[in-house]
């Protein structure tokens, strides 16, 4: 327990601190840019999975009773203070029980049939079966290179976070058809005057998939996809931008891990391509995405 507890703890705070300071996003009371995800809410989740896995199988009360409702109540109180917005929270809580499900797996990895109590026989894995997924995704975007626009200036983009929901239904163990439902922000400059406002985001996307199987708990996939974006009117410094759609091509890689029956981790980067959603500008973005999903197999 001591081993899988600290291997949660230490995966819980590299998650959350290395989101935190590349993503560098500003809490609702404007007074730092560390408030994407939620530390509070993912150590609390991490807390109330590891009652649920010690204690669960006695009774739900144990969790759902007392982990649970304090964890989420954490979450809540967190953001009434306004320290944090809604996707902080729940990504924090997302890293909070992920961490502990990949400790829980690393320390069994480790002792297997050693430990005080028996953990039982690791499952056998298909390698191939079909990789179907919905998933639960977080990350960080920026747009590359700098675009003109209102008249001639110029705007950059420094990166924002990302959430959304992805799934995919495979017809093989190779191919199927997947889409995207993610909402985010990125951060910008324009003339290199930092703007106090994000310019926020919306998109929908569908596509062919592929996967490969590396081996029975691994696989390396890709993707392409088309659908529309749209961006949220901002007011910048130099007038109003965004407020504006437009459709997108993108392709991505990724690689999926299986922890254990039904769950798994992904990372990915995904390439989009979007017609010109800045008002005042007649370039194609070109956003790119680093992020880690949480996933049910099915």
């Amino acid at each position: 327990m001591i081993v899988s507890n600290a291997f949660s703890a230490a995966l819980m705070a590299a998650m959350v601190n290395s989101l935190k300071y590349s993503v560098r996003a500003e809490r609702p009371d404007g007074s730092t840019r560390n408030s994407f995800p939620s530390g509070h809410a993912a150590t609390a989740f991490m807390a109330a999975s590891i009652l649920h896995k010690e204690f669960g199988h006695r009774s739900p009360w144990f969790s759902v009773g007392g982990g649970y409702v304090a964890a989420a109540a954490t979450g809540i109180t967190r953001q009434l203070n306004n320290r944090h917005w809604m996707s902080d929270i729940m990504v924090g809580a997302g890293i909070g029980i992920l961490s502990v499900e990949l400790g829980y797996l690393f320390a069994d990895l480790i002792y297997r049939e050693r430990g005080i109590a028996d953990i039982g026989s690791f499952p056998d894995f298909d390698r191939f079966r079909r990789p179907s997924f919905l998933s639960l995704h977080a990350g960080a975007t920026t747009a590359l290179g700098s675009y003109t626009v209102l008249s001639g200036r110029e705007v950059r983009f420094a990166g924002g976070p990302t959430v959304g929901v992805l799934g995919a239904w495979f017809a093989t163990p190779y191919v199927g058809v997947g889409g995207r439902l993610a909402v985010g922000s990125m951060r910008l400059a324009i003339d290199s005057e930092a703007q106090n406002e994000s310019q926020y985001g919306a998109s929908v996307a569908v596509g062919p998939c592929f996967s490969y199987p590396l081996t029975a708990r691994c696989a390396v996939g890709s993707h392409l996809s088309g659908g529309y974006e749209y961006f949220k009117r901002m007011r910048s410094s130099f007038g109003d931008l965004g407020d504006r759609g437009g459709v997108s091509i993108g392709t991505g890689v990724s690689v999926t891990c299986v922890a254990t029956t039904g769950f798994g981790v992904r990372f990915s980067v995904d390439y989009d391509l979007v017609s010109p959603v800045l008002r005042g500008s007649e370039e194609w973005l070109h956003k790119l995405t680093v992020g880690m999903e949480v996933c049910t197999l099915f």
